[in-house]
């Protein structure tokens, strides 16, 4: 059995250089005079997103605020295809009689949307509420 190794999210600045590089290249199409949604997402949508992600989101910023999570990976064998590195977010609650939960994310979908509700399920204000050991993987 494989030990967990502790986790933390970086991206290497060549790649985000790279796409503000991308975003600062792009030509974007012209678009038909009132198509809405009718033929895809409209021109003004993505420019706005464009504009968003080249000057307006600071990556760094959102990688310390996921690094916050307490995140490892573990390396889990499967029968005919070795061993699959799996990450997960463990919470472990303060309370000795926590119950044991899984949190399973949907498709589409990302281990961050436990985010928000691990601190209340985890350490909860109400002292009769029940309180959880709370792992969350990534699904592969």
């Amino acid at each position: 059995m494989s030990t967990e190794t502790a986790f933390k999210l970086h991206v290497p600045q060549a790649d985000l250089d790279l796409l503000h590089q991308k975003l600062a290249l792009t030509r974007l199409p012209d678009e038909l005079e009132g198509a809405g949604w009718d033929y895809g997402v409209p021109l003004a949508e993505v420019k706005r997103l464009v504009a968003r992600w080249k000057d307006g989101f600071d990556w760094r910023a959102a990688e310390d605020k996921i690094n916050e999570l307490p995140m490892f990976t573990r390396a889990i064998g499967v029968d005919g295809f070795g061993a699959l590195d799996l990450h997960y977010v463990h919470q472990r609650s303060t309370r000795v009689n926590a119950i044991p939960l899984l949190f399973v994310h949907g498709w589409p979908g990302t281990f961050l949307e436990v985010e928000k509700i691990l601190p209340l399920l985890t350490e909860p204000n109400n002292p009769d509420a029940p309180a959880f050991h709370v792992v969350a993987p990534s699904i592969p």
